[in-house]
């Protein structure tokens, strides 16, 4: 009977071996899905971070191009304006004509 004793202790030990070896793998397992999901969600959250301030950064300057705009049209209207271009053509001697002579050319007939 002594004999049988060891051979009973072996067996026992074998499938608490084995049960501690997949334990230890599942939980490994669990645990780089978890970090790898980690990750994942990490990875999306940061690019969503950077393009919104994409986006923030690229209202900025549409908004800066309106205003840039605006100026550009107020310059233009100043500058287009009949008061000033009466005013450069009298600086350059420029006057006023009262009457406008058209002429009109002739109009062209063949030749035969």
């Amino acid at each position: 009977m002594i004999a049988a004793r060891p051979r009973t202790r072996q067996r026992a030990s074998r499938p608490r071996t084995s049960w501690e070896i997949r334990s230890f793998a599942v939980a490994t397992a669990v645990i780089a899905g978890v970090f790898t999901l980690a990750l994942l969600y990490l990875s999306q959250i940061t690019s969503l971070s950077a393009g919104d301030y994409e986006v923030q950064r690229l209202q900025a300057e549409r908004d800066e191009l309106r205003r840039q705009n605006s100026l550009l049209e107020v310059q233009l209207a100043r500058l287009d304006s009949p008061a000033r271009i009466e005013t450069l053509a009298a600086r350059l001697g420029l006057v006023r004509v009262s009457n406008v002579q058209l002429l009109f050319p002739e109009p062209l007939q063949a030749k035969r």
